[in-house]
């Protein structure tokens, strides 16, 4: 993963992870059988993150909105102190393959918790699927700017933009404010 995040995907390498880890450059031969497999390894380790956020949010929250936050905050907070993974798994959900799918379906799950919000009254009327894209293109975008150093890597000291992004999604009144 710290060849990824330092370098993108191009820096993993089998060999390059023999040598990062202190064994023999073929030993990852022995676990993974090309790149492709090692770099769908690491995807599926970042989906389980995301996914262990979700069922964290649900479980935790008692409303839709709450869950929602709560996952979004997951979201913006992996995007910041992981900027290449993030955009990583933004470019293999573009794939038609398996993997390209459970990336997806990880995003979808975003857009189930927005539409569940509408219905409870606790967000905005609107597409569901354009205010789920509005999400994940701000984390995007604090992911390149996190990249880029425009704002600090370290999530205790970079802003953090989700709340202020659902505060304006959900208006005042799905706050309790008048």
């Amino acid at each position: 993963m710290r060849l990824l995040d330092t370098g993108g995907p191009g820096a993993v390498t089998l060999r390059a992870v023999g040598d990062a880890t202190g064994i023999s450059q073929s030993a990852p031969y022995r676990h993974y059988e090309d790149k492709r497999a090692l770099l769908e390894a690491m995807v599926r380790a970042n989906l389980d993150y995301f996914n262990a956020a979700l069922e964290k949010a649900r479980r935790d929250q008692p409303s839709p909105f709450g869950a929602l936050d709560r996952l979004v905050r997951a979201y913006f907070d992996f995007a910041r102190r992981f900027p290449v993974r993030y955009r990583f798994l933004l470019e293999v959900s573009r794939e038609d393959t398996p993997l390209g799918a459970e990336v997806r379906q990880a995003f979808v799950a975003v857009t189930s918790l927005v539409r569940a919000a509408q219905q409870a009254g606790e967000l905005k009327g609107g597409d569901a699927e354009q205010i789920s894209a509005l999400i994940f293109g701000a984390a995007y975008g604090m992911a390149d700017l996190a990249q880029y150093g425009l704002v600090a890597v370290n999530p205790h000291d970079a802003p953090d933009l989700a709340p202020l992004l659902l505060d304006l999604l959900a208006g005042t009144s799905a706050r309790g404010d008048t």
